[in-house]
């Protein structure tokens, strides 16, 4: 039987918008990488890194999979030397890998069931450390000198930081040249970095503080740094390695502190005599190596501009068409910042599915374009597609076209995993993407709610909405994409009480 021409086309649609959702969500928790690549065949579970191929009968999620690929990266023989040394010797990894062991006996009571548990700072760097390694060698390639210095205590620290900061890049979205490590004739950064979508490039240092620190002072870190060769504008991070704030108020207060000192570096830090360069500089602190065993750890990202002023914190800007220059103009490292914030964690499912639907005590969620059993007005049952969906208190609130045409609402329970799942990821979780509401904190944030609506518009129905305008004949000569930015800037002046 062949499908109606309408019926077709509805099909592929529903299938496109449902591959999109999947995809958004996907690099919501994996970033702008390669995926993970992972298969099931008969009962073993086999993921492909770089042109390695590794399977297990007992991966049930990504996170098995991690506790595995650390020890297989560092190799047997160094994992029992380190083990057999006293604790007060041991490798960090080797002490964090213990207090794993810890974590799960205490919380994973039934081996091969997948149970979830607050995680404590050492299963954090444990896992962190592993995923920045797969990350590297998926995505690029796993020096052998790389890890010799993860082996190294001595230098474990900054090592351990270079992964972090070159994964960072790859799941924002950049590709990432590393540097010849044993190349001692010249110095250079650690490695450079290349946005994919605009082609620009950026040598990248990456340096950390020795732990305990409770200063704002990174003068050292960013004089090693910057005195490094770069041929590319600079990016340097800095690892705080400071004692956790506990709280939004103190992380406030020390991030006020650290801008002010580099304010005054500014001013004052020469490099071979000469006033040190410009350069963009993240700082983070994420002191897990202090709270081992302590759950819901508060770290911290932030951006700078060192010598670049208008990429400072708390930078206040005359207008949204000065914020839009800035943002354009640096636009590269907006994004890297986005997604410091979208892809913080390390993701436990293979394939983007939201872990509390993939592992949670739910049946089947319910998905835009799928077709129901669903209560007509007099308790009947009948068959209803779902064509809109909202979530309401803990009830999913459904639009549901009849197979006569008509529209009926009706309501669903929702598991406690479901409602976590929602709240995760609002956008995605009916199995198609839609703007779940975010909330506009800016008049930024608000102009880009606009632009997103009518970015597409035609520029003869934007002329249409700003018909009343009393420059009107000046707005015509506009192409469609300054039109449209001019019409949302008004909306957002207008939501404002203001006037352009």
């Amino acid at each position: 039987m062949m499908l109606q021409r309408p019926l077709l086309e509805k099909s592929i649609r529903k299938i496109a918008e449902e591959r999109k959702a999947q995809e958004i969500q996907r690099q919501k928790q994996q970033g702008l990488g390669r995926p993970i690549i992972s298969t099931d065949f008969k009962g073993q579970k086999f993921i492909a890194v770089g042109n390695e191929i590794h399977w297990s009968q007992k991966w049930k999620t990504f996170h098995d999979f991690l506790l595995h690929y650390l020890k297989h990266c560092f190799g047997k023989e160094w994992w029992f030397a380190e083990i057999a040394k006293k604790p007060e010797d041991r490798h960090p990894i080797i002490i964090w890998a213990e207090l794993v062991g810890k974590y799960t006996a205490e919380h994973f009571k039934e081996p091969g069931k997948i149970h979830t548990a607050p995680t404590t700072g050492a299963v954090e760097s444990y896992l962190g450390l592993s995923y920045y390694i797969y990350f590297l060698a998926h995505n690029v390639e796993l020096q052998v000198s790389l890890v010799n210095r993860l082996k190294n205590r001595d230098q474990f620290l900054g090592a351990y930081y270079e992964t972090f900061v070159a994964a960072a890049f790859i799941k924002a979205g950049f590709e990432v040249e590393l540097e010849d490590e044993t190349d001692v004739s010249t110095s250079h950064c650690e490695f450079t970095a290349t946005y994919k979508e605009t082609g620009k490039r950026f040598s990248v240092e990456a340096k950390a503080r020795q732990g305990g620190d409770p200063s704002p002072d990174v003068g050292d870190q960013l004089y090693r740094a910057l005195r490094k060769r770069a041929d590319h504008p600079r990016v340097v991070f800095i690892e705080l390695n400071s004692h956790q704030r506990v709280n939004n108020e103190e992380i406030k207060d020390f991030v006020q502190q650290i801008s002010g000192h580099l304010r005054e570096l500014e001013e004052r830090l020469t490099i071979k005599r000469e006033p040190a360069p410009e350069a963009y500089v993240f700082l983070t602190n994420f002191p897990y190596q202090f709270n081992l065993e302590a759950t819901n750890v508060k770290v911290f990202a932030l951006a700078e501009g060192f010598k670049i002023p208008e990429f400072n914190i708390g930078l206040t800007l005359p207008d949204i068409r000065e914020a839009l220059r800035i943002r354009k103009k640096h636009h590269e490292m907006f994004q890297l910042m986005k997604s410091f914030q979208e892809n913080s964690r390390v993701p436990s499912t293979f394939d983007g599915e939201i872990p509390e639907l993939a592992y949670g005590n739910t049946e089947a969620r319910l998905k835009i374009g799928g077709r129901y059993l669903v209560p007509d007005k007099n308790g009947k049952e009948v068959v209803g597609e779902l064509v809109e969906a909202i979530v309401a208190w803990d009830k999913t609130l459904g639009v549901y076209r009849l197979e006569d045409g008509r529209t009926i609402l009706a309501t669903c329970p929702m598991t406690e995993d479901e409602l976590a799942a929602f709240r995760k990821y609002p956008d995605t979780f009916f199995g198609v993407y839609k703007d779940q509401g975010r909330k506009a904190e800016t008049p930024l944030d608000l102009f880009d709610f606009f632009y997103d609506t009518y970015k597409n518009t035609s520029k003869e129905k934007l002329l249409e909405l700003m018909k009343k305008c009393h420059d009107i004949n000046r707005l015509a000569e506009l192409d469609q994409e300054e039109l449209a930015i001019t019409f949302c800037e008004s909306n957002v002046y207008a939501a404002m009480g203001k006037e352009i």
